[in-house]
């Protein structure tokens, strides 16, 4: 049975078009800067700006601080390279931690999917009705409906 796991996860890992690195610093809710200086854009997500209205951009970065601060991440695209500020576009995991997904199912940051990369945005869009559901986050108050309303 040992072979078969360590088999299956040897195949997943191949398949996965990912690299490692450490993050050095988290800029926001959904971007961090590596060690060898490079930024890396969360697919799929969108957090409220620093600076902005409300609590939630401080919250996002929190988590976000939490989640992947000084940690080894793996880093997967989709199919962009980059964003249109150089930066790398990316899921991030911390081992088997989608912490794309995670910020998502707690409220803290919004689904934004841009084509092409939207491989996973069906399940990003059920993560988030379901942080709404539970009103989680920014869920827990309609009113931020209106802030997302003026962008």
């Amino acid at each position: 049975m040992q072979v078969i796991k360590w088999l299956a996860d040897w195949f997943r890992a191949e398949s996965q078009n990912g690299e490692e690195a450490t993050v050095q610093h988290v800029i926001d809710g959904d971007s961090v800067r590596l060690t060898d200086g490079r930024e890396v854009r969360y697919i799929g997500v969108d957090a409220t700006e620093l600076g902005s209205d409300g609590p939630w951009a401080e919250a996002a970065k929190a988590a976000n601080i939490r989640l992947v601060q000084g940690k080894r991440v793996r880093l997967e695209r989709e199919v962009s390279e980059t964003d249109r500020y150089g930066r790398l576009l990316r899921h991030v995991y911390v081992g088997d931690r989608w912490v794309n997904g995670a910020l998502v199912a707690a409220g803290l940051t919004r689904v934004r999917l841009y084509a092409p990369d939207v491989q996973r945005g069906a399940e990003m869009v059920k993560l988030q009705e379901e942080a709404q559901r539970r009103r989680r986050g920014m869920w827990r108050q309609r009113v931020w409906w209106r802030f997302w309303e003026r962008i």
